[in-house]
């Protein structure tokens, strides 16, 4: 099967390795689309990810994937051909097989889903890899495409985070970043109520944003972020969202925090912690480091699927053929793309 590699030293390229072979409780999965985890994929592939080591490379790419169940392992019971599931994996995060380390693998053509169900109660003393807790079934009845349905995965870390950090109706929000993850922050706070801002250098990246909800847009290549925020919010933002790990923009977005307004960081707090001491916040304030909780919010997301409140168009800029992987990601690192889907089958 074709699977897409790694160095970790800026080479994506596409290699043919052997199917993964299902185990008992394991299932053999068609993979049809896998979208870029922008932010994620450009660590792993230039090598700048804190976890992936030299040693780890050759690797395997791609963790937002969907694909079809085309065979069931024999003690698998509660999964079947046909269905839909999300995160289909060529092999788990960490194992290395014909040489290669996986980060998820799902950049391939098949992958395996795992009946962590039917595992536990055969087995309650195995423990599944973690990977297997995000690996969530898309009903039937759901009518979403494969591209759309890789968007999914995006769309409910950022639900539960927004969720999870307390943003209600009437709060003043500013979203730092408008990448993918800025973006569905932006869509999510304003879906609870909030007044939105978005700051980000790329006027494509902001327009989209507005699209998706935000009341106002701030370019720091030419504005004052902290001016700009100050003058819209009228009193101070209650949460700065940081979304893109820039220390500029959140020490600047921090002279407009209002007292007991609280910085929230998605994906770790090392903008704050390296930079604490040149934020510009006022006597009282919060520092909020919530983990996504992706499979929490599976339900509620297919909810917003079922009365098409997604307008999945919006989190996404590329489809392209597996086969133009390196070139896909030629443009994302040249920043002539954003988040990019790749098929393998149909749409």
């Amino acid at each position: 099967m074709k699977t897409t590699l790694t160095d970790g030293k800026g080479k994506v390229w596409i290699e043919e390795l052997p199917m993964p072979i299902p185990g008992d409780y394991e299932c053999l999965c068609r993979i049809d689309a896998c979208a870029t985890c922008t932010g994620t994929d450009k660590k792993l592939i230039s090598g700048k990810m804190s976890w992936a080591k030299p040693e780890n490379y050759p690797a395997a790419l791609g963790h937002e994937s969907v694909g079809t169940v085309i065979q069931t392992g024999k003690k698998v019971r509660n999964i079947a051909v046909g269905e839909r599931y999300l995160r289909p994996a060529a092999w788990y995060s960490g194992t290395v097989k014909h040489g290669i380390t996986s980060f998820m693998g799902g950049f391939a053509e098949y992958g395996i889903v795992t009946d962590i169900k039917a595992l536990a109660e055969d087995h309650p003393e195995i423990t599944p890899p973690y990977y297997c807790n995000y690996q969530q079934l898309i009903p039937a009845d759901i009518d979403i495409s494969n591209v759309d349905a890789t968007m999914l995965i995006t769309l409910k870390e950022i639900y539960s985070f927004i969720r999870d950090i307390g943003i209600k109706a009437g709060d003043k929000v500013a979203v730092l970043g408008a990448g993918a993850v800025g973006m569905s922050m932006v869509f999510f706070a304003k879906l609870a109520g909030a007044k939105v801002a978005v700051a980000a250098r790329r006027d494509s990246q902001l327009a989209t944003c507005l699209k998706a909800g935000a009341d106002h847009a701030v370019n720091v290549s030419t504005q004052s972020l902290s001016a700009s925020l100050n003058e819209w919010s009228n009193g101070g933002v209650n949460f700065l969202l940081d979304a893109a790990g820039s220390a500029e923009m959140l020490i600047s977005a921090s002279a407009a925090l209002a007292s007991e307004g609280a910085i929230c960081s998605y994906a770790g707090g090392n903008a704050v912690a390296e930079n604490f001491g040149k934020l510009k916040v006022p006597v009282y304030w919060k520092f909020i480091a919530s983990p996504p909780k992706e499979n929490t919010a599976h339900d509620h997301i297919l909810s917003l699927v079922k009365i098409k409140a997604i307008p999945f168009e919006l989190f996404y800029s590329d489809i392209l053929p597996l086969e133009n992987i390196a070139g896909g990601f030629e443009k994302i690192f040249a920043k002539k793309a954003e988040k990019t889907v790749f098929i393998m089958g149909t749409k």
